[in-house]
């Protein structure tokens, strides 16, 4: 085997592994990252939330306001007069316990959205969930 093509199956062995180990904690590891360095240990509620929407994903499927256009999952823009405080916190912990009918293409498909309940802590459920009610009253 030429040097070039075992430094090729070497490259190729540390990207798929870069892969895995980025997947297995890509909601995780890596946002609680950039958690740290945006000072989330300082932040409480709706700011905390906030930076919560943003690091752990929400942001690249739920639209919501002006904050983000995303069409994977359902707009949360108007969800604080849609759900109770309750609901979206059960939507938020566990996502498969009632699936929405407002999917940009027709229902959601179950199994799509992590559990967050096995991800963040109470207090980060809590603070994301207060963010969603106020961004959806003041910010639209």
């Amino acid at each position: 085997m030429t040097r070039a093509r075992k430094s090729l199956i070497w490259l190729i062995a540390v990207l798929i592994g870069l892969v895995i180990f980025y997947s297995m904690f890509e909601y995780t590891l890596v946002p609680e990252l950039r958690e740290r360095v945006a000072g989330s240990a300082a932040k409480q509620g709706s700011e905390l939330g906030a930076l919560l929407f943003e690091t752990r994903g929400c942001s690249g499927c739920h639209a919501l306001g002006k904050l983000s256009s995303a069409t994977f999952g359902p707009d949360l823009s108007l969800i604080a007069e849609m759900a109770s405080a309750n609901e979206i916190r059960d939507s938020i912990a566990n996502p498969d316990a009632k699936i929405s009918e407002n999917c940009p293409n027709g229902p959601c498909s179950a199994g799509l959205m992590p559990a967050f309940s096995d991800i963040l802590d109470e207090h980060e459920i809590d603070a994301l969930v207060t963010f969603l009610q106020e961004y959806s009253h003041e910010e639209l």
